[in-house]
């Protein structure tokens, strides 16, 4: 297995009505057998239409100059039937977002055979017109079946035989993106090309994927490129890193001497708007300046409006490529800037912005809650799914038993004010839980009360019930209307709330202002943006009636870490300014101790541990709770790779007594037979028999009071 990749001086470009986007602008960068490379950048610096340009899926883009070399063919040049060949047996991708890649209307199962299929016969007719053909199933072949089981397995998902005939919109969407890894490693590539892997996924899984990887490419030399805005991800699983901006290659070098000592300033940067290096609360830095918009590039150095160390010439000369050590070079020719430390380049915080022009005036103040009274309440919530395999069955009330429950008897409250951090696994009913909130969904029991009143589904509610909670939801490319532009997305709370046109167009002007996304962006639509650009574009719409409660499921999981940075910063200033409540459903831990006043972790449909932020991350007293801080990337030790090899229950059958006691690491006899209670201990609510027997003195997970805990851990171990 070869698979060696060069990219040499590749631009790309897009033709719209407003005119071309330069997409890509001269990048050039290689990818040797077996090697994994990282590539990163801000959103819509070209990482991901260089990923496709290499597979020739830029459509209706066009390679207007350059060369992508894939074992000696210029794929530039290839005929369809070399690409067909090429995609089908030697080249992979794993795509940013799986809801819009993945088939509504087949079963996972058959979207994965499928790429068995087309690894022994790229030629043959698609799928899609086979199957509409009525031809047979591909998993009627008992190999083809036990392989795709196989395939399940190895990606995480739990009881692969009860999930193999399972839809997409069945599963979560880390779940979803774990199926599309296992349709790329059907093909067994020599080159595999990844585009945000993990931005969906759970700090567990994400390391199980991670590792995953790093197996892959040791077992069976499989050359990588993965793209990413998460320096925690490049940083522990790439051999080198490239990094991207405006279409152009400004730095590459082994992993750790370029995070250890970065010579471009945009790298510098970056890695100095990183929530982690930071007090909980504080204002993060950024970028200054505007990201590029995509027109022509400039004649010089296309970061020098935002670099503090440009010289005249920097404007108008193109910058060369020095080498600045062993196979690590950079597009600078400022000494000074190369030289910098990275404390020096560090961005300074951005001015807090006055929130309150930018908002409409609130409700009297008779509508507003009392300081202890909390704007959401939710008393014992039960979510469960039917799983009826028929239109009637569900209209008769049949199935019922068979649903699989998302939220179980859960309580919690938002208070103004307040961010309260919703954390945990993929599937374990975070998604669900904001959607009860929204009233998305409608509890199968319990009370979900907003403001003192209780409340159903978004049907039920007042206008001024719906106004009150703003949603982001996870996958904005699936969220926003392809068919609509920027600006009629973004008004369609304001038109169902009956505002004006003139009132509608100047809110819209303030909000593309409040979310770094220039006034130009309102007519376009949304295949025309970055991922990062259509999730602000989905915050901006949530923003636009001025909530009393925001709930944010992922908002941040698409950013790059600069306007990561201005998003979180922005949130915290209307907050601050407004008052409302937010619930910050993610993934990034590091995110949400930054943000986040309370924790509140879930497992299997119940919180296991509520506390406030400060308390649990430093003191976790739930064992799922400090598995999960464990496997933050670049920061993990033992115990994330027990538990990301250990298989997670069905949620439709969970186990008796404590839920997580088949993965837990302290584990004991009774804990199989009862279950815990979610009980106060020093401030914080836990969900655990051993509770206060499970204070780590360090992150390695060895308890500093019980021995006999230190020892059932031992065993789990060595499993």
């Amino acid at each position: 297995m070869s698979g060696a990749l060069e990219v040499e001086d590749l631009h790309v470009r897009f033709r719209t009505r407003s005119g071309p986007i330069h997409a890509v602008n001269g990048a050039s960068f290689a990818v040797a057998p077996g090697e994994i490379v990282g590539l990163v950048g801000e959103s819509g610096c070209g990482k991901s239409v260089t990923a496709r340009a290499i597979t020739r899926l830029e459509e209706p883009g066009e390679i207007t100059a350059g060369s992508i070399r894939f074992d000696g063919d210029d794929l530039t040049a290839a005929d369809d039937r070399t690409l067909r060949r090429l995609r089908g047996r030697e080249l992979a991708m794993v795509f940013q977002d799986p809801s819009t890649t993945l088939n509504p209307a087949y079963p996972i199962g058959e979207q994965i055979a499928e790429a068995l299929r087309v690894r022994r016969d790229p030629d043959r007719q698609p799928f899609v017109r086979e199957l509409a053909a009525g031809m047979s199933s591909r998993l009627r072949s008992r190999r083809t079946r036990s392989t795709v089981l196989e395939l399940l397995e190895t990606v995480g998902i739990a009881r692969p035989e009860a999930r193999i005939d399972d839809y997409p919109h069945q599963f979560s969407g880390g779940m979803r993106q774990r199926v599309m890894l296992a349709i790329a490693l059907a093909r067994r590539p020599s080159l595999l090309i990844a585009d945000e892997p993990t931005t969906a996924l759970d700090t567990t899984t994400q390391a199980a994927i991670l590792d995953r990887l790093a197996e892959l490419n040791d077992e069976y030399g499989t050359g990588m490129l993965v793209i990413s805005h998460d320096l925690g991800v490049v940083s522990e699983l790439c051999d080198r890193i490239v990094v991207m901006y405006d279409g152009v290659v400004v730095e590459q070098g082994p992993t750790e001497r370029l995070r250890s000592n970065p010579a471009h300033p945009y790298t510098k940067a970056l890695l100095g708007c990183l929530p982690h290096r930071f007090e909980p609360g504080t204002r993060l830095p950024t970028v200054e300046g505007t990201p590029p918009d995509g027109s022509a590039p400039p004649d010089g150095c296309a970061f020098a409006d935002r670099c503090p160390f440009a010289t005249e010439g920097c404007h108008d000369t193109s910058q060369p490529v020095v080498s600045v050590g062993d196979d690590h070079t950079v597009r600078c020719s400022v000494p000074g800037a190369r030289e910098a430390s990275l404390e020096s380049l560090r961005a300074k915080p951005e001015p807090a912005g006055d929130a309150r022009d930018f908002s409409r005036t609130r409700r009297g103040s008779t509508d507003e809650p009392r300081p202890d009274e909390p704007v959401v309440e939710l008393e014992g919530v039960t979510k469960t799914f039917r799983q009826s395999e028929s239109l009637v069955d569900r209209l008769l009330g049949r199935g019922a038993e068979d649903g699989r429950t998302a939220v179980r008897d859960l309580s919690l409250e938002l208070r103004a004010g307040e961010t309260v951090g919703l954390v945990g696994e993929s599937g374990c009913g975070k998604s669900t839980l904001a959607q009860l909130i929204a009233g998305l969904e409608t509890p199968t029991a319990g009370t979900v009360r907003l403001r003192g009143e209780r409340v159903g589904d978004v049907n039920s509610r007042t206008a001024a019930q719906r106004s009150d909670v703003g949603f982001v939801f996870q996958n904005p490319g699936t969220s926003l209307d392809p068919k609509r532009t920027v600006a009629e997305s973004i008004a369609d709370p304001l038109s169902e709330a009956g505002w004006k046109r003139s009132r509608r167009r100047e809110r819209v002007t303030d909000l593309l202002s409040l979310v770094d996304l220039p006034l130009e962006y309102a007519d376009r639509y949304p295949g025309q943006l970055s991922g990062g650009q259509r999730q602000r574009v989905a915050i901006a719409r949530a923003l636009a009636l001025d909530p009393a409660v925001l709930v944010l499921d992922e908002p941040t999981a698409a950013l790059d870490v600069s306007t990561q940075a201005r998003i979180l910063n922005l949130l915290a200033d209307l907050q601050d300014a407004l008052g409302f409540a937010s619930l910050f459903v993610s993934h990034d831990l590091d995110v949400v101790r930054h943000v986040a006043d309370r924790i509140a972790v879930m497992y299997l449909g119940r919180l296991v541990e509520v506390g406030p932020a400060t308390r649990v991350f430093s003191q976790p007293t739930h064992p799922y709770t400090h598995a999960l801080l464990d496997a933050i990337p670049g920061d993990r030790g033992e115990t994330d790779r027990a538990l990301g090899s250990a298989e997670p229950p069905d949620p439709a059958s969970p186990p008796d007594g404590c839920s997580f006691h088949s993965r837990c690491p302290i584990a004991r006899p009774d804990c199989s037979r009862t279950e815990p209670a979610l009980e106060s201990i020093d401030g914080v609510r836990s969900r655990c028999l051993y509770a206060t027997a499970w204070s780590p003195d360090d992150r390695n997970g060895r308890s500093s009071e019980r021995t006999d805990v230190d020892e059932t851990r031992s065993n789990y171990d060595r499993r």
